[in-house]
């Protein structure tokens, strides 16, 4: 998994704010939103998705109101972790269309995933027809949710880097760093003035 962190200039901080709380927002409101022209705006957005840190737009429903009201956690391991086992469950776990979201875990269980399902009974067929049939499933642990007290989409950027708009490195680096690599190749010495 990447973990690239190159810093964003803080008119991109503020555009990724502005996008992950309106997705659908036109270009030339964006535009007045982070103070800059229209075509400038498209063009930071461009390169944005360019480098992935946009990934994609999406449409957020409301699950209650399309059925799937019972959400669960659930713990899985498995018995064993042989390479065509793991990559069975993998493919099981891309294809099923209850599972939202699956997390690979160090300690006790070896993955988390969120499941969405209609009702108790709705799950209870897919957990005894479905996930306990995949091949190399050991144990299941349920953790049903009761309520939600916090359901958020948006990244947190407040401790993202911020880079110089201007030279492209981040509040506070030092240009010695760039002098010190003059130096090291052998250039940029500054001589010492004569005594007359």
């Amino acid at each position: 998994m990447s973990t690239e962190n190159n810093g964003l200039h803080q008119t991109d901080k503020r555009i990724l704010e502005v996008l992950q709380a309106q997705g659908r927002i036109p270009n030339v409101q964006l535009a007045a939103e982070v103070g800059l022209s229209p075509s400038a705006v498209l063009e930071r957005v461009r390169k944005l998705e360019e480098r992935g840190i946009i990934e994609r737009y999406v449409t957020l429903l409301d699950h209650r109101k399309i059925g799937l009201g019972t959400i669960a956690f659930v713990g899985v391991t498995l018995y064993h972790h042989q390479t065509d086992a793991i990559e069975k469950f993998h493919r099981f776990v891309r294809e099923s269309d209850k599972v939202l979201e699956c997390y690979h875990l160090a300690g006790s269980e070896d993955y988390l995933l969120k499941v969405y399902a209609r009702d108790i009974d709705d799950y209870e067929h897919f957990l005894l027809d479905s996930l306990t049939k995949a091949r190399g499933v050991d144990r299941v642990t349920t953790m049903f949710v009761l309520s939600t007290l916090k359901r958020e989409t948006a990244m947190p950027l407040g401790g993202v880097e911020v880079k110089d708009a201007g030279n492209g490195r981040a509040p506070g680096a030092r240009k010695g760093a760039i002098r010190g690599a003059g130096r090291a190749s052998g250039k940029g010495f500054s001589k010492r003035p004569r005594r007359r």
